[in-house]
């Protein structure tokens, strides 16, 4: 194997996984583990950005976490085109983020940041609530998107569907933290879904959690350097977590939590 990553190759990757003109993509990613591409790092990013592009056309729409984890760690108030993503996205989301039209939605533990057809349409909703009704995940569910997974496991969207079946191990957290868009305070509720901390909540390992959804037929991978591209259906793995959730409030988790009876959650 060459010591480069060649364009060619991630655009092969990508067609055999499934990528489409008009697709709806929301991308998660760790370039740095599918191998180097030539050119300097800014290049680099450019390239895989470039071949999305093209791959998805005009029509297309691309979608990235940009997370900001610093309005709940350290409290710091959320400026939606000033506030860099969180460094533990990796590198490709605050390059996406310095891209022209990005168009980045309003609730800091759970914003995206998109480009494309659909772009407003998935970040612009009047709302600041993380997963709930107008949120840009569903958005997403309601525009029958895709996950493109580019060497990383990990699936953001579960922690959707966990909250919308009503998992016991998680509660809904009111912000007063401010946040701002274009110089002005925005005047909406802010809140999110966050795990109880005493209750020994430990979701599955992003390999463990990828070995399940392989299981069921619900991944597509193609090598490609170092690691894999994935992709899954948002509509089919929806129906699928709904259902398993349904009736296992635990499937995503290492082990049941650690309740307490007669305390919050199990009363």
């Amino acid at each position: 194997m060459s010591a480069y990553i060649d364009k060619k190759e991630i655009i092969n990757a990508l067609k055999k996984c499934g990528v489409k003109k008009n697709d709806i993509l929301f991308v998660q990613s760790d370039v740095s583990k599918i191998g180097r591409i030539k050119g300097n790092l800014r290049q680099q990013l450019q390239t895989y950005l470039d071949i999305i592009k093209k791959l998805v056309g005009h029509n297309g729409t691309i979608v990235v976490p940009a997370f900001y984890y610093e309005y709940s760690r350290k409290r710091t108030p959320f400026n939606v085109y000033k506030s860099p993503v969180s460094k533990d996205l990796g590198l490709f989301p605050n390059f996406f983020c310095k891209q022209k039209n990005v168009v980045r939605s309003l609730n800091p533990l759970t914003s995206v940041a998109a480009i494309g057809r659909k772009a407003k349409y998935i970040c612009g909703g009047n709302s600041a609530i993380g997963y709930g009704p107008d949120s840009p995940f569903d958005r997403l569910t309601k525009l029958k998107g895709k996950i493109l997974l580019i060497g990383v496991g990990d699936v953001t969207y579960v922690r959707y569907v966990e909250s919308l079946v009503g998992v016991p191990y998680i509660y809904n957290k009111f912000f007063e933290t401010p946040i701002y868009s274009k110089g002005k305070k925005v005047n909406l509720p802010v809140c999110n879904p966050v795990r109880y901390l005493n209750c020994n909540v430990l979701h599955l390992r992003p390999k463990d959690m990828q070995k399940k959804l392989e299981k069921a037929g619900l991944v597509k991978k193609v090598r490609l350097g170092n690691e894999y591209v994935r992709i899954l259906s948002i509509e089919k793995l929806f129906a699928f977590l709904k259902t398993k959730l349904q009736k296992n409030f635990y499937y995503l988790l290492k082990n049941k939590p650690k309740f307490k009876k007669n305390s919050i959650p199990l009363i």
